[in-house]
């Protein structure tokens, strides 16, 4: 077991996706670039004449994820029968991100991502394959009414 404190290397952040049947799959081997990761919240400013600092309130927060990687006809076959099948039942995609510290990722080093279900998950808000370059990339956000969360152990198996 490594130390899971101190830097580390994109070459071991790891990512799972739910497929179209709800199994949760590693899909690391098929991506190249994973984009910003965690929760950004709105803001509203609330500062009076009176504050000696400016003051802001807390909205709902916003968790997309950017994904790509070199076009493979496996990643490919899951994006599309996901967007052509569960998610236009309404349904959501588990996700997880895995951030190894030093080394593959293990349980107690950081992990982002939402359990997916019927009412709660990740959707794919846009999934675009380059014939230029032979690559993809897509854009997951979630939906419903459970934000996704960092913790140190897997959201779904």
């Amino acid at each position: 077991m490594a130390s899971l404190t101190g830097r580390t290397n994109a070459k071991h952040i790891g990512v799972s996706l739910d497929n179209v049947s709800g199994a949760f799959t590693d899909i690391t081997a098929y991506v190249s670039n994973v984009g910003t990761i965690g929760l950004t919240h709105e803001t509203t400013d609330v500062t009076a004449f009176s504050d000696g600092v400016k003051n802001v309130t807390i909205g709902q927060p916003s968790a997309p994820i950017s994904l790509s990687g070199p076009f493979d006809t496996t990643l490919h076959a899951q994006m599309i029968a996901y967007v052509n099948g569960k998610q236009t039942a309404g349904e959501g995609l588990g996700l997880d991100i895995y951030i190894g510290v030093r080394a593959a990722w293990e349980d107690g080093a950081p992990c982002f991502g939402l359990i997916g279900a019927a009412t709660t998950g990740y959707q794919v808000t846009s999934y675009t394959v380059s014939s230029s370059g032979m690559t993809w990339s897509a854009t997951l956000e979630p939906f419903g009414a459970t934000a996704p969360t960092w913790t140190t152990s897997v959201h779904s198996t």
